[in-house]
């Protein structure tokens, strides 16, 4: 690859403060073609998980690298008033063993977006690589829309969260899946194998004999010619279980796949019009959303697609708030849908996997976290957050009526959810 494409877009993941390039303004048609060809290379598909100078274009165009379904909206867009607040730059997170301000932050780690949202209105916004009319891919935020989702079936007795998993996916049936109940896999612990971060060797992402990567080649991830014609269900149908269920915390996107199928069957929709009809239509958002989608079976990727503008990912936050029906004069997601995610899960199986006790180092002022219902920490005070590869995040507290959103085109060890929680215990006071 050309050194200038590299140099048109290396500022965003320098630790040097500087003024950083608009991504979608200073990357030019002969660089973009070069980026494309790059991802198209064999055995290169895996790299777009990782923050490689392409990356940080292809996270803000994931439409020109996979197919994608849509996320439609409706209705009258949410304008957000603001009512800044410049205290919350000066609000003090200690990552990596320094205590730097939000702002100082944001000039020195790759951050591409953060949105602060207090009762429907905008008290913090910086945007350093990224207009606010650009989409960027959510990554594993995006779980949170199929957990969501299978919360409201169980409430609303739809859905047994402590049937068998093969109860609602047929094609698991005779599997280690008859095993395993939905709450567990809704919880990322389910104890079989096959997990994202937790196997003994620590390349399931990356390897293409690891059963988590096989089952990654058959939705079109990455490239594996060993999978031959398996479907992804023919994948999972193969894992075994390790170790009981409910006792660690093993972070897992196929959990996030098969919920999503379960979903799906229950309501026989796919899942981006499920999203789209029960959140998106109704929180004013700005655009409609995208989801990557597989080739083979024409799976909607939640788990690790989902892509919108800051303020929509904000908006589809505070759907969980009490001004939700400020977005579009809708309720929002039912307040006991909310109670059953804030009261479930297990803080004893919290710190035991590989996410946990990152997670764990980001809220170092905390205790008791546990995860449910495809969330990666809810507080004890009920507030809740999701996190993405290369440093995305959610953070949301139904309780304060603010949401914290951010984008980056980082490691994943940023650590800006540290500054999430400091700044919703700010308002704490």
């Amino acid at each position: 690859m050309k050194k200038n494409v590299a140099l048109s877009i290396a500022a965003v993941t320098s630790g040097v403060a500087m003024a950083k390039p608009i991504i979608n303004e200073v990357t030019t048609p002969q660089e973009i073609g070069q980026i494309s060809e790059f991802f198209q290379e064999k055995g290169n598909r895996v790299q777009i998980q990782f923050p490689l100078p392409q990356s940080t274009f292809a996270w803000q165009n994931m439409s020109r690298f996979f197919p994608t379904a849509q996320i439609s909206r409706d209705g009258q867009v949410y304008e957000f008033p603001y009512a800044l607040n410049d205290e919350i730059s000066n609000i003090t997170a200690k990552v990596h063993g320094r205590n730097l301000s939000l702002d100082e932050h944001l000039d020195h780690y790759p951050v591409d977006g953060f949105l602060v949202v207090k009762k429907g209105e905008i008290v913090f916004e910086r945007y350093n690589t990224m207009r606010k009319t650009d989409k960027h891919n959510w990554f594993s935020n995006g779980k949170i829309t199929s957990g969501i989702e299978l919360a409201n079936l169980v409430a609303t007795g739809k859905v047994d969260p402590q049937a068998p998993v093969s109860k609602y996916i047929p094609e698991l049936k005779g599997s280690d899946w008859d095993t395993v109940t939905v709450y567990d896999t809704a919880n990322m612990a389910t104890g079989l194998n096959a997990s994202e971060h937790d196997e003994p060797n620590d390349d399931s992402r990356t390897n293409p004999d690891q059963p988590w990567f096989k089952w990654a080649a058959t939705i079109g991830l990455f490239d594996n010619e060993a999978i031959n014609h398996e479907m992804p269900l023919d994948v999972i149908a193969q894992m075994h279980r390790r170790a009981p269920a409910g006792e660690k915390f093993e972070y897992n996107s196929i959990n996030t796949f098969v919920v999503s199928r379960i979903v799906e069957n229950v309501m026989n929709q796919p899942m981006n019009e499920v999203v789209s009809q029960h959140m998106w239509q109704y929180m004013g958002a700005n655009n409609d959303g995208f989801v990557a989608v597989s080739p083979h079976g024409g799976y909607s990727l939640h788990f690790f697609s989902m892509n919108s503008t800051l303020e929509d990912m904000a908006k589809y936050g505070m759907m969980l708030t009490p001004s939700a029906p400020k977005l579009a004069g809708h309720k929002g997601v039912d307040p006991e849908v909310i109670k059953l995610i804030q009261n479930s899960g297990n803080p004893n199986a919290y710190d035991k996997g590989f996410v946990g006790q990152k997670l764990s180092r980001s809220f170092y002022d905390d205790s008791g976290i546990r995860n449910a219902f495809q969330f990666d920490a809810i507080f004890e005070d009920g507030d809740l957050f999701k996190s993405g590869v290369g440093g995305q995040g959610l953070y949301i507290s139904p309780s304060k009526d603010l949401v914290v959103a951010f984008f980056s085109s980082g490691d994943g060890n940023n650590q800006e959810e540290s500054y999430a929680r400091q700044i919703a215990k700010y308002f704490d006071k």
